[in-house]
């Protein structure tokens, strides 16, 4: 059987310093892949994309990662036989589009990124529900009076909200069923499916500011659109139940931060969670740093180290069932592009 002339090619990335090819790839996918493809002896980035380009006009299948780079015209002409491509990292929208067009099959693993999140997500729901963070940071101050300490409201029957629902949202709603919390989403294009909303596990939709007055945690999922920017104000912030807590792995900049902030001063009660800022790293001097009820990370919740491969696995399982002409698991939807983060 003839193998599949293949390709593989990425430009190294800011958050990685290394060949992102061999971190998300590894050695080992990357030897499966010479097995099962004729595979491209060079490696392809950016800078030696146009040397290589007269010996890529056969080939049908690109392998990439973060750092894929944003084909031109000229170039996808210079690669006539190119079927699809597999992507192993999460959003497309910078630079599926013109391959699609073309009729070129682009699959993403923005499933396989979606899981490290959502369990990211899930502990922190459950310590949040607890009150966790909040009578951690007491209990660092000395020896504490046990009747004086606060303690959240616990898991059984709390109402947990999802701002937001795409993919890590929908795992997450999965990883969500064994507890019993009442789940509230933000969703505007599932309000035309309600049979969906109630499979999904999600007992009502509301708007952003009934998912801050309402729910004891409020997860942000809202897609990474120019649209969202800044849409979670100083007024949401302020409407949060006592003792309530706010965690966001979605985008820093969906945050007014200054809003949150003043808010966070005199709401000591309130407990935020970012594992995103804008700008990340916040600027010197932020008062992120020193709010006691703000916990921050540094954008770990996504894919990392051994969670990377599986990015990689889902896209070579996928280009087996394109290989094989079976239905793919992870190919993007053209209509999603518009909401897909």
């Amino acid at each position: 059987m003839k193998k599949t002339k293949t390709v593989l090619m990425a430009d190294n990335v800011p958050f990685y310093d290394g060949d992102i090819v061999e971190y998300v790839y590894g050695t080992d996918r990357v030897n499966n892949i010479r097995e099962i493809c004729d595979l491209h002896p060079v490696r392809i980035n950016s800078g030696n994309l146009e040397a290589e380009l007269p010996a890529l006009n056969e080939t049908e299948v690109i392998f990439s990662c973060w750092g894929i780079p944003k084909f031109t015209t000229a170039q996808l002409n210079q690669m006539p036989k190119l079927k699809a491509v597999f992507y192993a990292g999460g959003s497309v929208n910078g630079f599926a589009l013109p391959l699609i067009e073309r009729g070129v099959t682009v699959c993403s693993a923005v499933q396989a990124n979606a899981i490290p999140v959502a369990e990211f997500c899930l502990a922190q729901i459950l310590l949040a529900c607890k009150g966790a963070y909040h009578n951690s940071h007491l209990c660092r101050k000395g020896p504490w009076p046990q009747s004086e300490m606060p303690v959240g409201r616990g898991v059984y029957g709390e109402t947990v909200a999802l701002v937001g629902i795409g993919a890590i949202s929908r795992h997450l709603l999965k990883l969500l069923k064994p507890f019993n919390l009442r789940i509230i989403a933000v969703s505007s294009y599932l309000a035309s499916t309600p049979d969906q909303v109630k499979a999904m596990g999600i007992d009502k939709l509301v708007s952003i500011e009934e998912a801050f007055s309402e729910a004891y945690i409020v997860s942000n999922h809202l897609p990474d659109k120019p649209t969202n920017k800044g849409i979670l104000n100083k007024k949401n912030f302020a409407s949060m139940r006592k003792g309530a807590t706010f965690i966001n792995t979605g985008r820093g900049a969906q945050v007014d931060e200054s809003g949150m902030i003043e808010v966070f001063k005199t709401r000591t009660d309130l407990t935020a969670l970012l594992d995103v800022q804008h700008p990340e790293p916040p600027l010197s001097g932020s008062e992120l740093y020193t709010l006691p009820n703000v916990h921050m990370t540094s954008h770990i919740a996504g894919s990392t180290n051994d969670e990377v491969h599986r990015m990689a696995d889902f896209m070579i399982e996928d280009f087996q069932r394109w290989q094989e002409g079976e239905e793919l698991k992870y190919a993007v939807n053209p209509q999603e592009l518009v909401t897909r983060a």
